[in-house]
């Protein structure tokens, strides 16, 4: 029987359950099937494509991600989407499980379309890293949820996580790694948190992911296109460094004041 400790606010979506949450807690990732509702994950799957081209080629971002194509969506009244991060944002609290949660904030989504390996092109691996360093926020918290639009294999470029990497701490920016990884700066840390391994998937499941989790991606061997959604939800009450930000526009934001609620709202 399905663990119904926790509600989802929309009944088209189930919440999370205890053991997600325990799993969540203990290694700072977890993976959540059929999160979302088949007919949703094809509605959305038919926007990208639209605007990607069938083979997911056209990048609508170019130079922002040099592992995937991708394609921001950042449209809160869209109908398609607005329910998906409603569910995310409400389960993000979920996740959390504190016992005063802020709440959770939208922060940005888009697609992502890792192109298959073939003749020197396509998209490679993405390696070892954690995303907190690069959000410029004052404090962690911080999930993604990253949803499969079709079904995955490793061959796909699926992501793995380093069980509890979470509780770690803050290891860098991957741009300060040069041309190694994560791991070339923190060998050991292999030795205390174990790969996850990439990860299978079938379309409407989702990965959450800790900022502060250590993850990669692998290339994308399979010869097709890698179809995946990412959301990035962040508590409610945190406040901007003041840094430079790589995937969000600071125009307008004030060093350590509150987000302000029309481009980041509150999901829950």
């Amino acid at each position: 029987m399905e663990d119904t400790s926790t509600r989802s606010p929309d009944p088209a979506f189930r919440a999370v359950t205890a053991e997600e949450i325990r799993h969540y807690h203990e290694n700072g990732w977890v993976h959540l099937r059929n999160f979302v509702p088949r007919d949703r994950v094809e509605t959305i799957l038919a926007f990208a494509k639209a605007r990607m081209g069938a083979d997911g080629t056209v990048d609508k971002a170019p130079g922002a991600f040099s592992y995937f194509n991708a394609l921001p969506v950042q449209d809160l009244e869209n109908p398609d989407f607005a329910p998906i991060l409603r569910h995310f944002g409400a389960n993000a609290v979920n996740l959390r499980n504190l016992r005063r949660p802020s709440g959770y904030r939208y922060f940005l989504d888009y697609f992502g379309v890792k192109l298959p390996r073939k003749e020197g092109e396509g998209h490679g691996k993405s390696d070892w890293h954690q995303d907190f360093a690069a959000q410029v926020a004052d404090r962690s918290g911080g999930m993604v949820f990253w949803l499969a639009l079709t079904d995955m294999t490793p061959e796909y470029g699926t992501m793995a996580f380093l069980n509890g990497s979470h509780r770690q701490g803050v290891m860098g920016d991957y741009r300060t790694y040069g041309d190694g990884n994560l791991l070339d700066v923190y060998p050991e840390l292999i030795e205390s948190c174990p790969s996850s391994g990439q990860l299978t998937l079938s379309a409407g499941d989702v990965t959450v992911h800790s900022d502060l989790c250590v993850h990669m991606a692998g290339p994308n061997t399979s010869g097709k296109p890698r179809w995946t959604y990412l959301a990035v939800m962040n508590p409610a009450d945190a406040r901007w460094t003041g840094a430079p930000a790589v995937s969000f526009d600071t125009t307008g934001l004030v060093h350590l004041g509150e987000l302000d609620d029309t481009r980041f709202p509150r999901m829950a």
